[in-house]
């Protein structure tokens, strides 16, 4: 049972992490209109939350108590159990600074976005993201371009800033997670400490796997976790191309194909980390010029008869953006994403059991 102390700040942060959804997306709300209303997930108030009935009837009482543990685990661990070591330090940029700048600092620290600050103001106004620069060069390709003000550029970006505190219950997080790609997260002084992603909610369900009960046994395709749809690209079209369908189609991973459309790699924004300004006319390269592509036995590949556990393993393990599913050709035929299994962690610890 948690303390009264930590329940305190589960709602503390719940709701704080709330404050911080309304105060910066209040003036871009028509852009976010499909966001969930965060706060219905706290602790004071679930009404949007499913009730378990006949599946939960015909469970064995060890996982009906294995999801009463799941649920608990991921309404009451808070999101400062799942930060980094290194925690001290995220590195933000002022709205007025260039394109070239902000390129320069993605490179520096090895990261695909940064929280973008308006200093004028005194507050943060945006994420932007190293595709959001890519979709940007690509759009307006002029010599002018790379002195651009990065506050011009958030008007073309894909995720908002949805911060959170550290003391935001990890369910919240997931919540989040099921709309962005990253999570800003804040001290109570208001400072970005640290910016999460999926696969470390995914690392901290793998280190808890026992609470999933025969879920963590369960196939992927039983718990309904493959796609049905994937988008791909042959290996000779443009990264330019690349990059705009990621932007279009809204998605973080691309299958990169063959002639024969047989799967050779995966294209993400993690590719495009080494971009600069200078370097930028790369773009109009092959994507096989582009990034290096693994040999056929480092492919990351999962079937649908996998275990959700030793599909965790894999993300992990590789720390993964994707695990491709391919037919007996190795053409690709389905996936599993973050995105996914963000989606099936948050119903998991939404549901109300009866017992």
């Amino acid at each position: 049972m948690a303390s009264f102390n930590t329940i305190l700040k589960v709602f503390g942060g719940a709701i704080g992490g709330a404050f911080f959804y309304y105060l910066f997306t209040n003036s871009n709300n028509e852009e976010h209109h499909n966001t969930d209303n965060i706060s219905g997930l706290t602790s004071s108030g679930r009404s949007g939350r499913r009730t378990l009935t006949n599946s939960t009837n015909n469970s064995s009482s060890s996982d009906v108590g294995s999801m009463h543990n799941l649920i608990d685990l991921l309404q009451n661990t808070l999101i400062e159990y799942i930060l980094s070591d290194e925690t001290s330090h995220v590195i933000t940029i002022d709205s007025q600074a260039t394109l070239d700048y902000a390129l320069m600092r993605m490179n520096e620290s090895n990261v695909t976005s940064l929280p973008i600050v308006d200093l004028q103001h005194k507050k943060y106004i945006g994420m932007l993201s190293i595709v959001d620069i890519a979709t940007f060069l690509g759009q307006f390709p002029s010599v002018e371009s790379p002195n651009t003000p990065v506050g011009e550029v958030l008007k073309y970006n894909r995720e908002p800033f949805l911060p959170l505190y550290v003391n935001s219950p990890i369910q919240l997080l997931i919540h989040i997670m099921t709309h962005q790609l990253q999570v800003p997260i804040m001290s109570n002084e208001t400072i970005v400490v640290d910016i999460v992603s999926r696969l470390n909610v995914i690392k901290f369900i793998n280190e808890n796997i026992e609470e999933l009960g025969s879920k963590a046994n369960a196939s992927v395709r039983s718990l309904g976790l493959l796609s049905k749809e994937i988008c791909s690209i042959d290996m000779d079209s443009r990264v330019i191309d690349a990059i705009n369908l990621l932007n279009s189609e809204q998605i973080t991973e691309l299958a990169v194909i063959d002639k024969d459309g047989r799967l050779i790699g995966t294209f993400s924004p993690l590719d495009l980390r080494k971009l600069s300004i200078y370097s930028f006319n790369q773009c109009y390269e092959p994507i096989s010029k582009f990034i290096k592509f693994p040999p056929q036995d480092q492919l990351i590949l999962v079937s649908p008869s996998s275990t959700l556990k030793s599909t965790i393993r894999k993300f992990v393990d590789n720390n993964a953006q994707i695990c491709w599913i391919v037919d007996n050709q190795l053409k690709p035929i389905s996936s599993i994403t973050q995105l996914s299994l963000m989606k099936f962690f948050l119903n998991l610890s939404t549901f109300v059991i009866s017992d």
